[in-house]
């Protein structure tokens, strides 16, 4: 299972790099559409990433315009703590990518959205980090991967032509499949598998430059 789960994590990397490119080979026409010179409304692709960065989760998106009011975000979302999360002595590595669309009522790029998005994961981590768990597992983690799927809200704030600064929030269910291991390395459980509601899985302040 530790042997798939460092192989996933490589087809992850591969997944963020390959989902950026075919964004750009799917939505050409929107990258290079005419516009007026000077409008902020005329930019087609805005690349972000998000603040989290500076406490060790790498979370880069890259946001396509599609239509007037509607884009498609492919977003890639790290976290590397192997030996322990910032201020405990459990683990946290997880690598997710996600597929995300967005209504803007105004229109793309501007002001309030709402989506719906789709994602795949694996990890390795400490259920207990978690709230819902903080009393149960002290002294194991998990390894698995799991599907996300949810809805987004948020708003988008520009300032000049290129730069932007996005909140956003991301909530709905998850399917997680995974083994049980003990600290010193010993399985716990085999296999096992668990769905719940998550009020949170993805989000924070974004810094974009849109072009």
């Amino acid at each position: 299972m530790i042997i798939n789960y460092i192989k996933a994590m490589k087809k992850i990397r591969s997944l963020c790099i390959l989902f950026v490119m075919g964004g750009i080979c799917l939505f050409p026409s929107r990258l290079y559409g005419r516009g007026t010179s000077g409008d902020e409304g005329d930019a087609r692709v805005n690349v972000k990433l998000n603040g989290l960065a500076l406490i060790g989760i790498v979370n880069p998106a890259v946001e396509f315009r599609v239509f007037d009011r509607g884009t498609v975000q492919l977003e890639g979302i790290g976290i590397f703590y192997p030996s322990g999360f910032p201020g405990t002595d459990k683990p946290m590595t997880l690598g997710a990518t996600f597929g995300e669309f967005r209504f803007y009522p105004k229109r793309a790029f501007e002001g309030f959205y709402a989506g719906a998005n789709a994602g795949w994961g694996v990890y390795r981590l400490a259920k207990s980090l978690s709230p819902g768990y903080s009393h149960q597992h002290p002294d194991q983690y998990q390894v698995g991967h799991n599907m996300i799927f949810g809805a987004t809200l948020g708003y988008t704030f520009n300032f000049g032509r290129h730069w932007s600064i996005e909140v956003s929030w991301s909530g709905g269910w998850q399917d997680s499949t995974y083994e049980g291991f003990n600290n010193d390395g010993t399985r716990y459980v085999k296999l096992n598998g668990s769905g719940e509601w998550l009020p949170i899985y993805k989000g924070g302040i974004f810094v974009g430059y849109k072009f």
